[in-house]
């Protein structure tokens, strides 16, 4: 009996020394995260209120976070007590053999199972208590790194994103872009409207960049009226085309501010990391590239490419053979390609439930464009589509050219409303595209028809659905606009 008691009361004190490493190591980890996100404690303030706000509540959870612990010392050293108190009565025993009975022993056994239970359940609430306090934390580290007015990054994020991007060049040879966004004359803004005006438009301009960004991009706002955006895997085209659908959609964007509708343009300079940079010569030549914008008049964007400052180009046959990379149109999958690639994609969904979605999408206007302007135009609104759709979508997405002003999207992993975002901000960036012909622009609309995974479903029946609702969608807007 002695001896099963003593394995049992072993066990027991194993798992609670257990418990109190854990808890060790979450207080440790507490404690590293609050020290990380305090470092430079002195510039977060100097930045904004609100950053010493946060710096504070971070310093008042860690200090709860510490009296935790404390407990937790505090509970384990009782409960050692109890466990020295519960052996001296043990070797007592053991030197009276004639007082020892099964009563007694099973009777010290219900007091130490009852003395560990209590304290399993202690460290149970202070386990509790202690994962709020490291939820908090983090929600507080989040705020020290983000805008409060427009909600994007800040400067702090910027400067360790933009060192984490250049290591990774350094190392990987993974090539990024930056972009540097100022608004033009904002100063007249707020001096005829007033400094709320001129937060509903910050607070407008970095909705803009967010909707018409990609969501693996960093936006910042970087001080005052100039933002900053970090175009990771970006080739030179590709940045120049993002660079100016959001300077496009910024002006034609109407900005509600109490009965009034404000407006505002701005500047943009574009650099991508090159040979022999770092990142204050990058930041250096896109800031050069922006200042060359507002020398040309500003609503503008210029390109850094290594030498000198070029304007940005729109996307069109024109930008694509200067690149010298002929039309884009013509590199895409085509329709049996797409089926082939959705139909290896179909059994995986059946099989695992893994999402899987595609989008139909289709020039409205396709047909009118090819009468009035010829063959040209229609190349050139078919690349426009082609480039700013490949900027939407992710490397493991698929762009197939269907029939004319047709377009095909392969969205594996993504539910239909996932679908519907990135349909939409293609809608959007259709709306502010002006392809150019010669010197006249091409306008042009777009619908769109999306169809998730059915468990019945197969490639064909995937297509024929996305097809059908992508008509309907033109249908419903042309009885809108008569």
């Amino acid at each position: 009996m002695f001896a099963v008691f003593s394995s049992v009361g072993t066990l027991l004190v194993i798992s609670m020394l257990l418990s109190v490493v854990t808890f060790a190591v979450g207080c440790a980890v507490g404690a590293w995260f609050f020290r990380s996100g305090v470092a430079g404690s002195a510039e977060s303030r100097a930045q904004s209120p609100e950053a010493a706000r946060s710096i504070e509540r971070m310093m008042m959870a860690s200090a709860r976070i510490h009296d935790l612990a404390k407990n937790v010392v505090s509970h384990v050293g009782d409960h050692g007590n109890k466990v020295e108190a519960f052996n001296s009565d043990l070797k007592a025993m053991a030197g009276e053999p004639a007082t020892l009975s099964t009563d007694t022993v099973l009777l010290a056994i219900g007091q130490m199972t009852y003395a560990n239970t209590e304290l399993q359940q202690r460290l149970t609430r202070l386990e509790k208590q202690i994962g709020d306090q490291a939820v908090e934390l983090r929600s507080y580290g989040t705020e020290v790194r983000t805008d409060s007015l427009t909600g994007l990054a800040n400067r702090r994020a910027f400067d360790d994103e933009v060192q984490r991007r250049f290591a990774e060049w350094q190392r990987r040879r993974t090539p990024f872009t930056l972009l540097i966004l100022d608004v033009d004359h904002f100063k007249q803004i707020n001096d005829s409207n007033g400094h709320p005006a001129g937060d509903a438009v910050l607070r407008h301009i970095g909705t803009v960049i967010a909707t018409n960004s990609r969501q693996m991009d960093f936006r910042c706002r970087y001080g005052g009226d100039e933002f900053v955006v970090i175009l990771p895997d970006t080739t030179a085209q590709e940045a120049r085309v993002a660079a100016e659908r959001i300077r496009k959609a910024l002006e034609s964007a109407v900005i509600p501010f109490e009965n009034e509708s404000l407006s505002a343009t701005c500047s943009i300079g574009v650099a991508r990391i090159g040979a022999g940079d770092d990142v204050m010569k990058l930041i250096r030549r896109a800031d050069e590239a922006l200042y060359k914008a507002k020398e040309a008049g500003r609503n503008c964007g210029f390109w850094h490419d290594g030498s000198e400052c070029l304007p940005l180009v729109t996307a069109s046959t024109s930008a694509a053979h200067a690149a010298g990379s002929g039309p884009l149109v013509d590199s895409l999958a085509d329709r049996n390609a797409f089926l082939e690639a959705l139909t290896r994609r179909v059994p995986e969904s059946q099989r695992f439930g893994i999402p899987l979605s595609i989008i139909h999408l289709r020039i409205e206007n396709y047909g009118a464009l090819c009468q009035a302007h010829g063959e040209s135009a229609a190349r050139t609104t078919l690349d426009a589509v082609t480039s700013f759709t490949q900027l939407a979508l992710r490397q493991i997405d698929l762009l197939a050219r269907l029939d004319d002003g047709e377009f095909a999207v392969l969205l594996p992993g993504s539910t239909r409303s996932e679908a519907n975002q990135i349909a939409k901000r293609l809608q959007m960036s259709a709306a502010n595209c002006d392809a150019r012909l010669h010197s006249e622009k091409v306008r042009f609309s777009m619908s769109h028809g999306i169809a998730e995974f059915h468990a019945d479903d197969t490639a064909e029946s995937m297509m024929s659905r996305a097809k059908m609702a992508a008509g309907a969608k033109e249908i419903q807007q042309e009885a809108v606009n008569s």
